[in-house]
């Protein structure tokens, strides 16, 4: 037997083995389309036999009755060796001289037997000519990454796009997929995408950074077997897919895939799936099909890792360039709000991202900058709460190439997966000390994009140094403040000593002047009242009563904010104590025109506080936004629990009112002790001060807000909840 291959883009035949033959030497002999017997069929695809000198108009040329009449032949059959491509196509890739030196009659059913055989070693020679020129042009870019030139992030899409054209062609196959393994979570991140399922169609849920968990789809299953596996159909439930996968299943014909893991050494590095439709003519995957995967696979492997190394490498060498450069800046500044904006500015730097952000403890933008759009735009984005909540939590750096579309994150209710592709990439880490965490710090990407390692430790390296700059800074501002605060309490202890003084001596007067203008008002109601003098006696009793009165009340306010009442603690739900608070104002309020509006959540939001402190405080604030009203007007108070995904959830009351606002110049100041915007003998300026006096013992925080005059204002209270 001779066997004569198509040279590689040629159409010429040329004998490249032979068994059975006398003489050892490959004989010399190339066949051309249409000239002598193999001509004949290497043109039409159809086989030929007969016996040689059999008559005059054989179809041998004088070369192949050479060979023939060396070799003592008297019986030959030439078939076509014919390979079906993946839709049907067919093309003829040599032929076979099949010979033998007796006479034999070759029947037709013989005849196709053979020709079957050349079908499969046509299929054979096939994969050995395109794994020869795919090692071919492998070894070609692996002399390239060691040369450099090109980026190495570039080089490492280049080579994982030219793997998956590669194996999808030698595999016949509509689509390839190239992943990388991630070491740190063991999902596996898609590199590069070659083909498409259905013509003219790209389907969502394979594009570019898809993400599969461990054990997910057939790569996943393929990873954990460390071995090649096929599944005869991807949606019938044999394997675990993420939802936008399965959504995308659904409306494709029956899907067969393959997929073989990448191996340098024991480690997994990757793995590949390619995928047939079942409407294709050549549809399951083959014993063939999986020594030709492993093939590839083991010249794929090195080279894959080398283009991941060198980008890696290129990247840590650029980084930490770029990172001494930019952290120095970190812990320079003593404003946190300036260290805030220089990290995110330098993380964008760092890890060439399109958009950036931090977040502190209570989960509030400390700064944000996107420089196109994306899921930064959007601060309240249900599945960006979702990641923050987790990092804080683990205390562990995440990344993702499609926030929307990973699995390894609980789905959301709302969310489209298959939305139009915004940056979606995320890389969140923490900012910590120890085990303080700071802060987080997020940086995005286009969708697709796969955050390496190397990202995540620069951008890890970047926050840790931002945090001795923030704790740095903190220290100053609360070396600063305390200096103030140090001063203000010096200046409060004087102010007390003399208001305790002053109150002790005047309470006593203030109560005997109260209780004569009550005696002569009672009297004035007699007979004295009668005379002519004496007709407005009673009416300035009655005032002088009211001021000693109110005189009086102001000096035990004075004495009740002195002295440090201790809370006692119980477990209060902060919507029974707001709801009584409002009641007890609801009917004044309704006398002055003022509407008052309570909204509070289903659940129970509980504290462990002082009920009648925190009772003191809600009506303290509604007074006074009732107060603020100028005519008819309305109050609103909220009541809620508020969790952001980084600190710990609080109970949150906020009364609302639109009244006339406070002055920008005023607002520093409302909860400073005797500071008071109302006029003069409407207040003494002591109502905030008790508030935020009892807010603080109870571990919770006081703020307010205002637009400005005329625009009404906002005062929210927030305490832990109980655990």
């Amino acid at each position: 037997m001779w066997l004569a291959v198509r040279e590689s883009r040629t159409q010429t035949a040329t004998i490249c083995c032979s068994d059975g033959a006398r003489s050892a030497a490959r004989p010399e002999l190339k066949i051309e389309p249409g000239v002598g017997a193999g001509g004949a069929v290497l043109l039409s695809g159809q086989p030929w036999h007969g016996e040689l000198g059999e008559h005059e108009a054989s179809p041998l040329s004088s070369q192949e009755i050479a060979l023939l009449n060396h070799e003592c032949v008297k019986q030959i059959m030439v078939i076509p060796l014919r390979y079906t491509g993946l839709r049907g196509e067919v093309r003829t890739e040599g032929i076979a001289y099949l010979a033998a030196r007796r006479r034999v009659a070759w029947t037709d059913k013989t005849v196709e037997s053979a020709c079957r055989v050349g079908e499969r070693v046509a299929r054979a020679v096939r994969d050995s000519q395109r794994v020869s020129e795919v090692t071919q042009r492998w070894d070609q870019m692996w002399a390239q990454l060691a040369t450099g030139g090109e980026a190495a992030d570039r080089q490492l899409d280049r080579v994982a796009r030219q793997i998956a054209a590669d194996v999808r062609a030698v595999l016949r196959s509509g689509i390839g997929i190239v992943f990388r393994l991630d070491s740190a979570s063991g999902a596996l991140h898609s590199l590069a995408q070659d083909g498409e399922v259905v013509p003219g169609e790209v389907v969502p849920a394979i594009r570019r950074g898809q993400v599969l968990p461990p054990g997910y789809g057939c790569a996943g299953r393929a990873v954990a077997l460390r071995k090649p596996f096929i599944a005869p159909d991807y949606g019938s439930g044999c394997l675990v897919v993420p939802p936008i996968m399965a959504e995308a299943l659904a409306k494709l014909p029956t899907l067969t895939t393959m997929s073989f893991p990448l191996l340098v050494g024991h480690d997994v590095i990757g793995a590949v799936t390619v995928g047939r439709l079942k409407a294709m003519p050549s549809v399951d995957y083959s014993h063939h099909d999986v020594r030709v995967a492993v093939q590839l696979a083991r010249i794929a492997a090195p080279l894959l890792a080398r283009a991941q190394r060198v980008a890696e490498h290129a990247r840590r060498e650029q980084g930490a360039s770029e990172l001494s450069r930019l952290a120095g800046s970190l812990t320079q500044s003593l404003s946190v709000s300036a260290v805030a904006e220089q990290l995110v500015r330098s993380v964008l730097a760092l890890v060439r991202g399109n958009g950036a952000a931090i977040w502190n403890s209570r989960g509030e933008v400390m700064f944000a900058e996107a420089r196109r759009p994306g899921i930064l735009r959007d601060p309240k984005d249900p599945r960006l709460e979702r990641l923050l909540e987790q990092v804080a939590r683990s205390s562990q750096a995440f990344c993702t190439p499609d926030l929307a579309n990973d699995p390894r994150l609980a789905s959301l209710a709302g969310v489209d997966p298959a939305a139009p592709a915004e940056a979606r990439a995320v890389l969140v880490v923490p900012v910590r000390i120890r085990e303080t965490l700071l802060g987080l710090l997020g940086v995005t990407g286009d969708t697709g994009r796969s955050f390496t390692h190397t990202d995540v430790e620069l951008a890890q390296a970047l926050a840790d140094q931002a945090a001795l700059g923030i704790a740095n800074a903190r220290a100053y501002d609360e070396l600063q403040v305390s200096n103030v605060q140090l001063l203000r309490h010096e200046k409060l202890v004087a102010m007390g000593r003399l208001t305790s003084g002053l109150a002790h001596e005047l309470r006593n007067p203030l109560q005997n002047l109260v209780g004569l203008a009550a005696e002569l008002l009672e009297r004035s109601r007699g007979t004295l009242r009668q005379h002519p003098e004496f007709v407005d006696f009673p009416e300035y009793l009655k005032r002088a009563h009211c001021e000693a009165k109110r005189a009086a009340e102001i000096v035990d306010r004075l004495l009740d904010h002195i002295r440090e009442r201790t809370p006692t603690l119980d477990t209060v739900d902060m919507r029974s104590v707001v709801a009584d608070a409002v009641a007890i104002v609801r009917t004044a309020a309704r006398v002055r025109d003022a509407e008052i509006t309570a909204t509070a959540d289903e659940t129970p939001v509980v504290v462990r506080a002082d009920a009648i402190m925190l009772r003191q405080v809600v009506l303290n604030l509604v007074n006074n936004a009732i107060d603020a009203l100028d005519g008819p007007g309305s109050v609103a108070v909220r009541t809620r629990t508020e969790r952001n995904g980084i600190g710990p959830a609080r109970a949150v009351v906020s009364v609302s009112d639109t009244g006339r606002g406070v002055h920008p110049e005023h607002l520093p100041h409302i909860f400073e002790p005797f500071f008071t915007t109302k006029e003069i003998g409407q207040g003494v300026g002591l109502g905030l001060a008790i508030c935020q006096s009892f807010v603080e013992q109870h571990g919770g925080t006081i703020r307010a807000e205002s637009a400005g005059v005329g625009r009404g204002t906002t005062v929210e209270f927030e305490l832990p909840l109980e655990p």
